[in-house]
């Protein structure tokens, strides 16, 4: 058993949230008011929203997390009207397994080409064949890490399929230093999900949001019970938030992390690294089975991410420097075994694990 297990498969940030949080949580900790419920609808959170993204407060919801937002919006335009999704492919899984219990059905619209491109007319396309209610798009994606719409493609899917609710998960955009939230203001059919998990280090936290137009607020907060985000997940929302200095900085620093990382998965023959705009990196490998590699990487106390619908492909994370050269190390070493015939390819699909 390796003494020390390192997280690849999870996408937050290795180095954690503003020290402000930590800071803001030990004075609540202290003299918070615990014996009340707190804030029924997360005011506080959401004045602190609408300054940081100049909109009114009535654009914004929050949530035990983005998941939770999306799972409410599922529950409304699929599960209660009967509705039909429209996902890429692939996506994150965890989002299109829920789609496929709250909906009729759910359309898989295949991203093209070894970048991964969505073709926003094969949405279009399937949106009106179908009739479909919901267009997901995770944007950067995972697993593949590219944006996958610009404001081109999201005005031509937003205006061609009228009738359709686009939501565009924004899990990953901190990194981009993109967003659509400001769209909201005059687009009824788009919803826009953020999350402190991610870039801002509070994924044990659990605090997402929801932005949209008033009257889609209106009606997700009809169906909220009150109270759904707690007093300590607010507080340290609110000193994330607070903390734009902090939050750039962390960026940067992932952003260094990537490149570097990325360098040195790209010197290994064996292994497809995909450009990414996210933190975590798409590898496609060959002459390897799928079960070796994961063993021999677990072995060195390394958790990659696998999907069983991509059996030649795992994710990995950035991490710190010093993990990240535990990572190359222990691949080089692969990649040396494999030269020396140690390790043979077999048809053998990996285990789904990780998070």
């Amino acid at each position: 058993m390796p003494e020390q297990i390192h997280r690849f498969d999870a996408a937050t940030n290795p180095y954690g949230p503003s020290p402000r949080v930590r800071e803001a949580l030990a004075a609540y900790a202290l003299e918070g008011d615990y014996y009340h419920y707190g804030e029924a609808r997360a005011e506080s959170l959401r004045a602190d929203l609408s300054a940081h993204w100049g909109l009114a407060p009535e654009h914004f919801i929050a949530y035990n997390g983005a998941g939770e937002a999306l799972l409410w919006l599922f529950l409304s335009k699929l599960l209660l009207e009967r509705g039909k999704l429209i996902v890429p492919a692939p996506s994150y899984e965890r989002f299109v397994e829920a789609g496929k219990r709250c909906s009729v059905e759910v359309v898989q619209v295949p991203l093209a080409g070894e970048d991964f491109a969505l073709l926003p007319e094969h949405c279009v396309a399937a949106g009106r064949r179908t009739g479909a209610q919901v267009l997901l798009l995770s944007s950067p994606n995972n697993p593949t890490g590219n944006a996958l719409v610009d404001e081109r493609a999201l005005a031509f899917l937003l205006e061609q399929l009228p009738d359709c609710l686009c939501i565009v998960d924004e899990a990953y955009a901190d990194y981009t230093g993109r967003s659509f939230v400001p769209w909201v203001r005059e687009r009824e059919n788009l919803v826009v999900l953020r999350t402190f998990s991610k870039a801002y280090g509070l994924a044990g936290l659990r605090v997402g949001y929801a932005v949209g137009t008033p009257r889609v607020v209106s009606a997700l907060a009809n169906l909220q019970i009150p109270w759904a985000v707690n007093s300590m997940g607010l507080v340290a929302a609110r000193a994330a938030l607070a903390d734009q200095a902090y939050l750039q900085q962390i960026v940067a620093r992932i952003a260094d992390d990537c490149q570097a990382l990325y360098a040195g998965l790209s010197a290994l023959p064996w292994l497809k690294v995909y450009p990414s705009e996210a933190n975590f990196f798409l590898l496609r490998f060959a002459g390897i089975a799928a079960e070796a590699l994961r063993a021999g990487l677990e072995r060195e106390g390394i958790v990659a991410r696998w999907r069983g619908d991509m059996p030649d492909c795992l994710r990995v994370t950035a991490q710190q420097t010093a993990a990240n050269d535990h990572l190359l190390s222990v691949l080089a070493g692969i990649d040396a075994s494999l030269h020396q015939g140690t390790l043979v390819d077999a048809a053998s699909p990996p285990r789904n694990k990780g998070s």
